[in-house]
């Protein structure tokens, strides 16, 4: 075969060069086909997780924003619960604290009412401790007197003290009932208490099983809420334990000054024993010495005294001299002193005075003490008539023997004289010291009775 040349050959090689290059565009093409499908699907699995990852930032941040809401929420209760036991705490403390103060002022109280020499000392610190431990209220501790028909104020304190004075026990519920008595409203209001809105507490007083009197407390006006009863509660709680502490103190006080009665006072008459008067007569001389003043002494005898003991025994006339020392006891003042001196003798002193008072006095008892009528075993025993010596200081003797010793002589003259009458001792001046030394009477000056009642 012959090899062809020139231009045929020519167009051959370039057809088969087109041929080529138009494979390996072609390949280029598909490759670029390929290429181009593969970063689609590459872009279509990007944008898949990109949706996935949006789609779980999305549920992330929903579920942290729910856990956030939660914490707070949690957080919030727990600084609610917080700030709740900080204030229960402080509830706590403040009760506590307001606890030890009561305690601190009840234990100062016990220890002043243990020392207290008298009643009005004790009310005195009663009133006190209560005003502290009731600075927002007012009130009273009323007391029975001692013929337990009333009850006395003893210790008031606050802004606005009760009206009432002395009432009877049948005018609070208290005392009527023997347990503390609570007013919130106008129901059940005690008769004694004259405020009709306020709410208040009354609470009888107890020591070893006996009533003394009633705690009274009072507080603002009614609201008619809860805040009532737990105010009420708490005064009523504290009245309690104040009048509790209060009973033991008074019945404390009261049995010291038993005993001190029993060393000063005649048990019988109730009147002041010898012992007593011999100690009060020096100080009455010298108060009545410094005061410029005259004091008088009166002694006084029941006249035929043995007939009441012979016709009625001897507790008849046990009757007769508890009722005449009920009688003095009526008949003198608060400066005044009443002793049983000893058997059917009483001495009265009398300061300040004059001569002339004390005459009268004298004639006062004496005139009254015939209206008395002494009953023993439902049986009237009769009348009872008395013979008196005075005698005035500083006229006559210096020292308290001397003294006494007068008055005796100007209650012999009495006797003497037929009884039932006063006799006033009379000095005469530089001649009343011989007089006794020798063994005579001194002179005397007697008063009549208007109407003598003769005795037997």
């Amino acid at each position: 075969m012959s090899r062809q040349t020139g231009p045929k050959m020519t167009l051959l090689t370039e057809a088969n060069a087109e041929m080529k290059s138009s494979d390996e565009i072609n390949n280029v093409t598909a490759d670029l086909g390929d290429m181009a499908a593969a970063l689609k699907k590459h872009q279509d699995e990007l944008l898949s997780y990109g949706r996935k990852i949006e789609s779980f930032m999305a549920s992330r941040t929903a579920e942290l924003a729910k856990e956030k809401a939660s914490m707070e929420i949690g957080v919030a209760g727990q600084v609610a619960q917080l700030k709740a036991a900080n204030a229960a705490l402080q509830r706590q403390a403040t009760e506590l604290t307001k606890r030890n103060q009561e305690i601190t002022l009840f234990s100062n109280m016990n220890d002043f009412l243990q020392t207290c020499a008298t009643e009005a000392e004790a009310y005195s610190v009663i009133t006190d401790t209560a005003a502290q431990l009731f600075p927002a209220e007012s009130g009273a501790l009323f007391v029975f007197n001692d013929s337990r028909d009333a009850l006395e104020p003893k210790a008031v304190w606050g802004a606005m003290p009760p009206v009432t004075t002395n009432f009877s026990p049948s005018e609070c519920w208290a005392s009527r009932r023997g347990q503390s008595h609570r007013v919130l409203n106008q129901g059940q209001r005690c008769p004694h208490v004259a405020e009709d809105t306020h709410r208040y507490v009354c609470q009888p007083l107890f020591a070893q099983g006996e009533m003394l009197g009633t705690l009274h407390v009072i507080d603002g006006p009614v609201t008619n809420d809860n805040a009532d009863e737990i105010r009420v509660a708490e005064m009523s709680k504290l009245a309690k334990t104040l009048a509790d502490n209060i009973g033991l103190g008074i019945a404390n006080l009261k049995l010291r000054e038993t005993m001190r009665n029993l060393s000063l006072r005649d048990p019988l008459t109730g009147l002041f024993n010898r012992r007593y008067m011999a100690e009060a007569l020096a100080q009455e001389q010298h108060r009545t010495h410094r005061n410029g003043t005259q004091m008088a002494m009166i002694m006084i005898d029941i006249d035929h005294f043995k007939q009441f003991n012979d016709t009625f025994g001897h507790d008849g006339g046990d009757a007769v001299l508890r009722e005449l020392g009920g009688f003095l006891k009526k008949h003198v003042r608060g400066s005044d002193i009443a002793c049983r001196y000893g058997g059917e003798e009483f001495i009265l002193v009398l300061s300040p005075t004059t001569e002339e008072g004390a005459r009268q006095r004298a004639e006062k008892i004496r005139e009254d003490a015939t209206l008395l009528r002494v009953k023993h075993v439902e049986q009237e025993l009769g009348p009872i008539t008395l013979s008196m010596g005075v005698v005035i200081f500083p006229d006559g003797a210096l020292d308290a023997a001397a003294i006494i010793k007068e008055a005796d002589l100007a209650l012999y003259q009495a006797k003497s004289n037929g009884r039932n009458q006063v006799v006033m001792f009379a000095q005469q001046a530089g001649h009343h010291a011989i007089q006794r030394s020798e063994g005579q009477l001194p002179e005397f000056s007697l008063t009549s009775p208007k109407a003598p009642i003769k005795t037997a």
